[in-house]
């Protein structure tokens, strides 16, 4: 009956070690380090100047948005629209859609889409609530959609 006790013992101590052995979670396909905080704005139709450092993006790159018009809500009831930030407008618009959208661990990601003449560009990123008596508008920053990695990781 020693053995035995001896022989579970061992066998607890190796599994316990290697269930700290395994890594806690690992990260999702679509984590992204890019994290953009939306703000309560009002809507103006004027594009605004972007005053907070501009994030580099790429497309096809997940980016999380947290804050005011995200908390609480399905990504049915929200709308990211791109615009332009210099209100050039070369490529035949000036906003954009963003349509690939999930709400993860309470917050929005959303897919930078695949734009036509969108490199080197600058986008004011807004989010948009909708289904209340009033639809709500948040301003979440600004981004730079970067095509040409120029041998940069991430």
């Amino acid at each position: 009956m020693h053995i035995q006790t001896a022989g579970a013992v061992v066998c607890a101590i190796f599994l316990a070690g290697a269930a700290f052995a395994q890594p806690g979670s690992p990260p999702s396909e679509d984590a992204t380090d890019l994290v953009l905080k939306s703000t309560t704005g009002e809507f103006s139709g004027r594009v605004p100047t972007p005053s907070e450092p501009i994030a580099e993006v790429r497309p096809g790159q997940t980016v999380t948005i947290t804050g005011d018009c995200v908390s609480g809500r399905s990504a049915d009831s929200l709308r990211v629209v791109l615009t332009l930030a210099d209100g050039v407008v070369t490529s035949g618009y000036r906003a954009v859609l963003a349509t690939d959208q999930r709400i993860r661990d309470g917050n929005l990601q959303v897919r930078v889409p695949d734009m036509p003449e969108a490199d080197n560009r600058v986008f004011q990123v807004k989010v948009f609530g909708l289904g209340d008596h009033t639809p709500q508008m948040c301003e979440a920053g600004a981004i730079r959609i970067d095509s040409d990695p120029d041998g940069k990781v991430g």
